[in-house]
């Protein structure tokens, strides 16, 4: 016998995240909850959206940290730990179309990052940059959508990425981290 597997309509699940005390991510109708971060992982998210935020709102964008849930046209919603959106907001919950979305890898979710939500994200037609960012290892990948297709690229020690808000020096980036964890 089959065993059925419950599918949580949006409204309800943002009612949820609203109540809850816990973020959960919201894919294919299915609800997961979404486990803490390292101290590196939580410092480089730091790191990044001061990186990106000044310009962001130079630009007439407005740049959030991983409270602000992403709408995909996919229909999954997702934390991103940076992102910046433009233009007013879809709703209070969530955005619908950023142009920029960050990621800082984690070894459990890693793949789901670079799968999944990359696909998600990159959906969006005003995405431009999607950045996955290694808190161990000096390595940035990025995609871009070019004329219809998804071009990932890899940064590492003296490049520099990029964002269209801020360039991001890799070197200097990993320095500032390195800098202040405490931990590895």
């Amino acid at each position: 016998m089959a065993e059925a597997v419950a599918h949580v309509p949006l409204d309800e699940f943002l009612a949820g995240e609203q109540r809850g005390d816990r973020r959960h991510e919201l894919v294919g109708g299915r609800v997961y909850l979404q486990a803490g971060g390292s101290e590196r992982h939580d410092l480089a998210a730091g790191l990044l959206y001061e990186a990106v935020a000044s310009g962001a709102r130079q630009a007439g964008c407005r740049p959030f940290t991983s409270n602000r849930l992403v709408h995909t046209r996919l229909g999954s919603t997702y934390y991103p730990d940076v992102m910046i959106a433009c233009g007013k907001a879809p709703h209070r919950l969530y955005e619908t179309d950023p142009t920029l979305v960050v990621e800082v890898l984690s070894p459990s979710t890693a793949d789901i990052d670079r799968r999944e939500k990359a696909a998600a994200y990159t959906a969006s037609e005003a995405l431009g940059l999607l950045l996955l960012v290694d808190p161990d290892n000096r390595r940035i990948e990025a995609a871009r959508v070019v004329e219809g297709e998804l071009r990932w690229s890899v940064y590492t020690s003296g490049d520099v990425v990029i964002t269209g808000y801020g360039d991001l020096d890799v070197d200097a980036f990993y320095d500032a981290l390195d800098a202040i964890a405490t931990t590895s």
